[in-house]
């Protein structure tokens, strides 16, 4: 019984010592400066950035982090010299570099971080890499106390700078060999009246190439060349969109990593034109009235280069909204009267170039319309009745409608949902069959209030 008590007690003391410092939790990952994957050549300096996300919320008592500690691989060496710095949610803190055995870099902060704030941790130096190649060097990371007591165990690998990137601890040593030069390159002007350069050439056929740089200088200019990353080894096109006009040489690379290039190759020399074609217009324009005014949506334009979206009705402004690919949307609050109303959306570009408008007409009814209707012509302004909830003024609750036959047989049920304005009947029966030509009567109810009238479906 005695050694059953003095075991129980040394499993907990090993609990109660693993647990020691566990409530700050956090996960890091480390990239190459410049490159989103985890790639460096063998025998080379390269940037490197440690990026930590540590949440504080439950930290304790001797949970204060002083220091930050990267254990770097065999063959991975740096100094105090190639420290950069480090940063907290993108501002600089104040730090010294302790590098022990040219393998391990110790970050200790002037001053230990208490507060119980979560935060992105961004720690930047230079490290040489070894002459061996590796598919899985294992850098590891640590944080340590004012006792210099660890915090924890190492950090664990994960997302922590919100980019597709290298997203472990992980990096890859590949031969310190640059690639063969990227053949077939050509560069082409656009002749149809856009500012654009087409690219082409052939793929590398070496395994170990991430991508490709492109070069683009403006001749008029004394300026660095702009840089086109292109991060796919397959692509063999690149098309260069809202060329400023003037006159520009291209040259490609392809590269193992930023820091491993092939030779730039030979230059080609293009002239662009200004802007002078009309974007296309917009697609699936829907004008939908609602309890907010008149929701507008519409699908965006498949040219590249529009950066203005003009919404009107009739010959009035009503917005122009940026480009801005997540949502096509404007709601017109104007208290509009009875009557016919054109809405239209235009596309513009950088070149200020107008696509043609993409138009609907909305009816704002106090009756419902058309009476008589078709359902089976194709026009959907003829094929379809309309009926406002506005046909009952300063009524308000839930809108339904109610269809009949000349002998009281109900066809039909329609009920709105929360802020829908209007209800459509198709002309179907609840089972989804085209009624027959005739007169039919409808009761209109928007919460205690109701109107009866009669509708004419001809075939």
């Amino acid at each position: 019984m005695k050694n059953i008590v003095i075991a129980l007690i040394i499993i907990g003391s090993l609990l109660i010592a693993n647990n020691n410092y566990g409530a700050v939790t956090s996960v890091g990952e480390i990239n190459v400066v410049g490159q989103t994957r985890g790639v460096v050549p063998a025998n080379s300096t390269v940037p490197l950035i440690v990026t930590l996300s540590i949440d504080r919320s439950l930290a304790e008592p001797g949970e204060e982090i002083k220091t930050i500690e990267i254990a770097m691989p065999l063959g991975f060496l740096t100094q105090s010299s190639y420290f950069k710095g480090i940063l907290r949610d993108r501002n600089e803190i104040p730090a010294r570099p302790v590098v022990s055995g040219g393998n391990v870099l110790r970050v200790e902060l002037a001053d230990a971080i208490v507060d119980f704030q979560n935060s992105i941790y961004e720690i930047i130096f230079e490290c040489r890499t070894p002459n061996t190649i590796t598919l899985k060097a294992v850098f590891r990371a640590r944080l340590r106390n004012r006792d210099d007591a660890p915090i924890g165990e190492f950090i664990r690998e994960g997302q922590a700078d919100s980019k597709l990137n290298n997203d472990d601890f992980n990096l890859e040593v590949i031969q310190n060999v640059p690639p063969d030069p990227v053949i077939g390159f050509a560069a082409e002007a656009d002749g149809t009246g856009e500012n654009d350069v087409t690219l082409r050439w052939q793929k590398s056929g070496d395994p170990d190439v991430n991508g490709y740089l492109i070069y683009r200088n403006n001749e008029n200019t004394v300026t660095e060349d702009d840089t086109i990353n292109v991060e796919n080894r397959s692509s063999t096109t690149f098309r260069d969109v809202n060329v400023p006009p003037g006159s520009y040489t291209y040259q490609i690379v392809a590269y193992k990593t930023i820091f491993l290039q092939s030779e730039r190759s030979s230059k080609q020399t293009v002239v662009v034109s200004p802007d002078t074609a009309a974007p296309e217009p917009p697609t699936m324009l829907s004008i939908t009235p609602s309890s907010d005014g008149i929701e507008i949506f519409w699908k965006p334009s498949s040219s590249r280069d529009v950066t203005t979206y003009r919404i009107t009705e009739g010959s009035t402004i009503l917005a122009e909204i940026n480009e801005s690919k997540t949502e096509y949307k404007f709601i017109d609050d104007r208290p509009l009267p009875t009557g016919s109303f054109i809405y239209a959306v235009i596309a513009i570009d950088e070149a200020n170039n107008e696509s043609i408008p993409l138009e609907k007409r909305l009816r704002i009814l106090d009756e419902p319309y058309p009476n008589p209707f078709t359902p089976l012509s194709p026009d959907e302004d003829f094929n379809q009745v309309v009926f406002p909830a506005r046909a009952l003024e300063e009524a308000s609750g839930e809108f339904t409608v109610l269809i009949f036959d000349i002998d009281g047989m109900l066809v039909r049920s329609l009920t709105a949902s929360p802020g829908e304005t209007e209800l459509i009947w198709d002309g179907r029966n609840e089972a989804g069959e085209i009624v027959e030509s005739g007169v039919y009567v409808y009761q209109l109810q928007v919460g205690e209030s109701f109107k009866t009238g009669t509708l004419i479906a001809a075939k």
